[in-house]
């Protein structure tokens, strides 16, 4: 179990919490979700009938900001609390350099975001029979789109390179 809290009961281990505060987001997402597109999901959109205007879009997208600024808030969190717990140390457990990875990963994302959105397109877009021609947004939306792309094939390369092996045999010939 966990520590005692100040009132003399047992606490719940991070392991318990964090699966109750999972069980607790999958279910409010799928009780969003549900309402989402079975209450007033088929009301027509008054300015063009050939579309659709959820009547719950609004809660939706407020539903999504919030766990959003939620994640955000607990990422930043996380990383505070890892510095100052780690005290500067650069190495993790294990001799991992996780301070130099972490920072690397950091400095990737930064790079990678600047890149794309430079590359992005502003070309207009023909959204739902209009012209979309907003440059900042159109660009942003490639910035991001293309960021994910790069960054999850990363992930990938890595994850591949680990599972090869190749690194334990680079790190042989260094010693």
């Amino acid at each position: 179990m966990g520590k005692t809290g100040k009132k003399g009961r047992k606490l719940p281990s991070a392991d318990r919490l964090a699966g109750r505060v999972l069980a607790l987001l999958i279910a409010l997402a799928a009780l969003m979700f549900g309402a989402f597109f079975l209450v007033g999901y088929d009301m027509p959109y008054f300015e063009d009938e050939a579309f659709n205007a959820p009547l719950l879009t609004d809660a939706l997208l407020v539903f999504t900001y919030v766990l959003c600024a939620m994640a955000a808030a607990v990422a930043l969190v996380s990383v505070v609390r890892g510095v100052r717990m780690r005290g500067g140390s650069s190495y993790g457990v294990g001799g991992v350099p996780s301070g130099r990875i972490a920072l690397g990963v950091a400095l990737l994302l930064v790079v990678t975001l600047a890149v794309t959105f430079a590359l992005g397109s502003s070309e207009p877009l023909r959204v739902n029979g209009k012209v979309f021609a907003d440059a900042l947004w159109l660009k942003l939306t490639d910035m991001f789109i293309w960021t994910s792309a790069v960054l999850g094939l990363v992930a990938v390369a890595v994850v591949a390179f680990g599972v090869s092996g190749m690194n334990r045999r680079v790190n042989r010939k260094e010693r």
